[in-house]
């Protein structure tokens, strides 16, 4: 019978629609004539007539860099290679893990010094349209869009899984009703920390954070699953995993 409660728990979970969710928003601007790349979260963004706007970027930390080119970086870049150096990404002028709130808007300026300033607003409906039509694409994780994540699983949604986890006797158990539960779903990396916490075993602990870390939404912040393990060897080997992973 529990066999039974406990695989109809995740079933729900797995095919479970989300509450409403207060999205985030970020725009990028530059007022230079020079090419910027950005990054988040180890994941480039393309431009798009100097603005970049992002949506449904799931709140939370988020590690943001900012890269400067130059008009003449082919030739630049191919003199430097000749010195030996390597500075294809451009001059690094922004590079900050960011807060980004839930429903606000993170306006990030690059002005034309190359200086970056950083402000945020609560939503303005007056200009919902124009971001619409401007807007560079939603920030999920289908694949299909160079600025996506998802969203995270609601705070409800998190403590039922949590609850199903925590009634199974033995690792191995947890382990795959949690795996069932993360290939449908999307998780913070707080959240993480919290489900590798509920693993006894070291092994186990480092397979959940390796396997968590592709469903994953602020994957700035998945630092903070070090926290979890009890081994320096565990946090070593999640780093090289992390360093090495490919969506």
């Amino acid at each position: 019978m529990k066999k039974i409660f406990t695989l109809l728990t995740v079933l729900i979970l797995s095919a479970n629609v989300f509450a409403a969710f207060n999205e985030s928003r970020i725009s990028i601007t530059t007022m230079t004539n020079l090419p910027i790349k950005v990054i988040i979260d180890g994941r480039q963004v393309q431009e798009n007539n100097g603005t970049i706007r992002i949506s449904n970027l799931n709140p939370g930390y988020h590690r943001i860099q900012i890269f400067s080119g130059n008009r003449n970086n082919g030739n630049r870049d191919r003199r430097e290679r000749g010195r030996g150096n390597n500075n294809q990404q451009g001059d690094l002028i922004y590079n900050s893990t960011l807060n980004v709130r839930s429903g606000m808007h993170t306006d990030i300026l690059i002005n034309r010094f190359g200086r970056v300033f950083v402000d945020e607003q609560p939503f303005d409906n007056r200009y919902d349209d124009d971001w619409d039509r401007n807007n560079n694409g939603g920030w999920n994780n289908n694949g299909n869009n160079n600025n996506s994540w998802g969203r995270a699983m609601d705070y409800q949604t998190f403590l039922q899984l949590k609850q199903t986890v925590e009634r199974e006797a033995f690792d191995d158990n947890k382990l795959s009703v949690i795996k069932t539960v993360l290939s449908n779903n999307r998780v913070t990396s707080a959240q993480v920390k919290e489900l590798v916490q509920e693993m006894s075993f070291e092994k186990n602990k480092l397979d959940l954070a390796k396997y968590a870390y592709r469903f994953t939404t602020d994957r700035g912040s998945y630092f903070i699953v070090n926290d979890a393990f009890s081994f320096s060897y565990s946090k070593t080997e999640l780093a090289q995993y992390i360093l090495t992973y490919r969506d």
